[in-house]
């Protein structure tokens, strides 16, 4: 964070879509590197919110107020102008803080899309910050396995309601969203580096070694893969076809999040991944190695976890007379129907956004007739003032 030489916003933009708004660039200089982010006035709300909430105290600087209006100021280049300097001002207070404590929260440097280091290239990476246990039994390390693959299906799940409600035109909750995974993800990464460097340690035999091995390995196969999901930005135009396995649901690159055709490859799975059995990301919905073509199948237990290794699998009367592209096609049209209801829900909120937008222009027609009948009483009062003033003359 000290290699931040400034912070400005250098210009602003009305965006009509997917309502109005305006969009502040924001321009971070470093001495090796520049670079520009685009923000709107609910991202730093939502930044505030975070640090607030993160750090426990207020932030330095305050935000302008959020103006609320019946005739529309949203195209006012005075309103825009004053706001764009007060926010500048808060972005230059946090970096020159005494108090690092803002400035370090990971949702500041979300915010400034610095550039992050990764902690998973060997296992002593801040060590320091993890609390849980550093030795393991052959049992607890399982346990632990099974820990962190509930962690990448929560980070998993932010980062697909990220993306919803960015479809749904919530920037705010999209954002809160965004944060959570990352900051998920970034925890995982020394429990990881753990865990594998516990297995060494393990008196285990030969085959369930190697067989923990490959569990290891999908786990970071997943957790880099979940990695370049959170940084390509968010993704629209969800859809899940029958061929599609697991969340690889891409349809295009999106403009408005600047995602490249180079993302798309978060999504799908190395050249020469391992499969593992038992206890591997085939327990995972979405994970890979749950295809049909997976060299080594734990079971077709649909949701399966982990845990239950040790138990007989037990089928349901929907997964019971399929077989392994009959669950894959299942998954898909459970997503499918997933996908429906999050449109069922995007259109009653655009139908309470349409209320909204009529109770407004009913408000400011009503100001508008209260302003009218204002104006008559003042001609009114005028008038028997005059009035009155001739009587007392004629008295």
């Amino acid at each position: 964070m000290s290699d931040i030489q400034d912070i400005t916003i250098i210009s602003t933009k009305t965006v009509e879509q997917p309502k109005v708004h305006t969009v502040y660039f924001i321009q971070i200089s470093t001495p090796t590197r520049t670079w520009t982010v685009q923000r709107r006035y609910s991202d730093f709300v939502s930044l505030h919110a975070e640090l607030k909430s993160s750090v426990g105290k207020e932030p330095p600087g305050t935000l302008p107020a959020k103006h609320w209006s019946l005739t529309g100021r949203l195209g006012d280049e005075k309103m825009i102008r004053e706001r764009r300097v007060v926010l500048e001002q808060y972005l230059r207070l946090i970096l020159t803080s005494k108090d690092a404590s803002w400035r370090q929260a990971y949702g500041f440097k979300d915010f400034l899309s610095l550039p992050t280091t990764s902690s998973s290239s060997g296992p002593s990476t801040s060590s320091g910050s993890y609390s849980g246990p550093q030795t393991f039994t052959a049992q607890s390390w399982l346990l632990e396995h099974t820990a962190l693959q509930s962690i990448l299906r929560s980070a998993r799940s932010s980062l697909l309601k990220r993306d919803a409600l960015a479809n749904m035109g919530d920037s705010v909750g999209s954002r809160s969203a965004s944060v959570e995974a990352k900051r998920t993800l970034k925890d995982i990464d020394v429990r990881i580096n753990v865990l594998e460097g516990a297995l060494a340690g393990l008196n285990l035999g030969e085959g369930e070694k190697k067989r923990r091995e490959e569990m290891m390995d999908s786990l970071k196969v997943e957790r880099s893969g979940l990695g370049r999901m959170a940084e390509a930005g968010v993704r629209t135009n969800l859809g899940l076809g029958p061929s599609s396995a697991g969340f690889n649901r891409n349809q295009g690159p999106s403009s408005s999040s600047g995602f490249s055709s180079t993302a798309s490859s978060a999504f799908a799975p190395p050249q020469g991944g391992h499969s593992s059995a038992g206890g591997s990301m085939n327990s995972i919905p979405g994970g890979w190695g749950s295809g049909p073509n997976s060299a080594i199948q734990s079971g077709r237990v649909f949701g399966s976890s982990t845990a239950a290794r040790n138990q007989p699998p037990q089928e349901t009367a929907e997964t019971r007379p399929l077989d392994d592209r009959g669950l894959l096609q299942l998954q898909a049209t459970k997503m499918t129907d997933q996908d429906d209801q999050l449109r069922e829900l995007s259109k009653v909120l655009l139908r309470q956004k349409k209320m909204g937008e009529d109770i407004h222009g009913e408000l400011a027609e009503q100001n508008d007739l209260l302003d009218e009948i204002e104006s008559g009483v003042d001609k009114t009062g005028r008038k028997l003032g005059k009035a009155k003033r001739e009587l007392n003359k004629l008295g």
